[in-house]
């Protein structure tokens, strides 16, 4: 007998139970859902039961959270915690925290002719590199760290020219091969390089803290 289905189609009912019309429609839904030829095996939409889509759903929202709650501008935000905190790097450090002068070197000859190098208490290395006291760029025969040193004792108020390592250093026109006393008006020859010391600190005249 043929019979007409809820949704138009019509059928024999002697050889099919329900409609075969419907049913193939459904099974072509479910392949397509399905998509079982796919490597990430993507699963049917009535495959997925209530619990599945509620977390789906949390994993959704914490994520949107973690976006929404994340600095846009980190830079920004440390900057205006931080502004009363700034801090000034320079090649000269900060002026204000300058130990003070004891005395000077003179550069008496060459590119830098004139040039002033200021002494301080304890040791002052004299050198090429950018980490020396006296630093003395462009003679190149003079060792790049720690050709030689002028120290300051400011308890016994005196100064000290003192070669180091294997570098020759003339104190007067002489060579010296251990720590010899400086005074005013003394020549240092290091390298292709005259400096004349001018003390600050002499006879009376020192700081009172050293």
């Amino acid at each position: 007998m043929i019979t007409k289905c809820d949704n138009g189609h019509w059928y024999d009912n002697g050889m099919h139970k329900t409609c075969p019309h419907c049913k193939k429609e459904s099974e072509k839904l479910s392949i397509r859902l399905n998509d079982i030829e796919e490597d990430d095996h993507t699963i049917s939409i009535t495959e997925i039961d209530e619990s599945f889509g509620e977390e789906l759903g949390s994993i959704i929202e914490n994520t949107i959270s973690i976006f929404s709650n994340a600095p846009k501008d980190v830079s920004a935000s440390e900057t205006e915690e931080d502004d009363d905190k700034t801090l000034a790097f320079g090649l000269f450090g900060d002026s204000s925290t300058e130990p003070p002068v004891t005395g000077w070197l003179v550069c008496m000859t060459g590119d830098e002719k004139g040039k002033d190098f200021r002494l301080h208490s304890g040791k002052n290395f004299l050198g090429r590199g950018a980490s020396m006291d006296v630093m003395l760029i462009d003679d190149k025969t003079i060792a790049r760290d720690k050709h030689c040193s002028v120290i300051y004792d400011p308890k016994g108020n005196r100064f000290y020219l003192s070669p180091e390592g294997d570098n020759i250093v003339k104190l007067n026109q002489e060579v010296i091969c251990e720590p010899m006393n400086l005074k005013e008006g003394d020549e240092i020859t290091v390298g292709e390089t005259v400096l004349r010391f001018v003390p600050f600190c002499k006879e009376d005249l020192k700081w009172e803290k050293e």
